[in-house]
């Protein structure tokens, strides 16, 4: 499998350089040498990706799967493209076996968390997001997206505390100003919703500079 190995690596070298074309010539060389080399059908499905050969992509992610029920990587790169496609469900699920492979990492409970609030299943997102947070607390996405998962169930107060936290560790972060200002909006807190948008706005956000016309001159 050596010789394989390094037709890979030729692909991926091209894959850096936008070279999509030429890469999927590489994975091609190899599949046609090596037809159970799933690693060759994962690489191939990302350069079938980036030359927008949807279908494509999804035949050769689910032929790695295929021949390595075990292969990590291949839901995660399968999930990227099912939530690219809009197949949120199927994004989940590969999300659920990324974690019974990997139980101990909190990135797949927050993947799977984002699944699950573009599926509309916003109480599943937060469960994930407490349980990245108990594999790592100091996962802040997790935090974030956890208060906008609530701010979409129109909890805000409970949101509000989620984004309190977040700037705490992320005092920068624009977004969060931008969004707990929203929710103290909805809150009826127009006096704190204007300080946030005012925040957001000395750092840059245009979105902030309309909120700031519309609803706090």
């Amino acid at each position: 499998m050596a010789q394989s190995s390094s037709v890979l690596k030729d692909g991926t070298k091209k894959m850096l350089k936008h070279n999509f074309p030429g890469a999927l010539k590489d994975y091609d060389k190899v599949i046609v040498k090596y037809p159970d080399y799933a690693d060759a059908y994962a690489h191939r499905s990302m350069a079938k990706f980036r030359l927008n050969d949807e279908q494509g992509a999804l035949d050769d992610i689910n032929k790695a799967i295929e021949l390595d029920s075990n292969f990590y990587t291949a839901y995660t790169i399968r999930a990227q493209f099912h939530t690219a496609f809009k197949f949120f469900k199927e994004a989940v699920d590969d999300y659920s076996k990324c974690i019974k492979l990997k139980p101990e990492s909190e990135i797949n409970f927050h993947q799977r968390g984002m699944a699950r609030i573009d599926a509309g299943d916003y109480e599943g997102a937060i469960k994930d997001f407490e349980e990245a947070l108990k594999l790592n607390p100091n996962f802040v996405q997790s935090i974030y997206q956890k208060g906008i998962a609530k701010m979409k169930m129109k909890n805000y107060s409970s949101a509000i505390k989620d984004f309190n936290a977040y700037i705490k560790l992320k005092p920068d972060i624009v977004i969060a100003y931008l969004e707990r200002g929203i929710c103290k909006d909805k809150s009826g807190d127009a006096y704190g919703a204007c300080k946030d948008w005012m925040r957001a706005s000395n750092r840059g956000s245009k979105e902030a500079d309309m909120l700031l016309k519309m609803k706090c001159n």
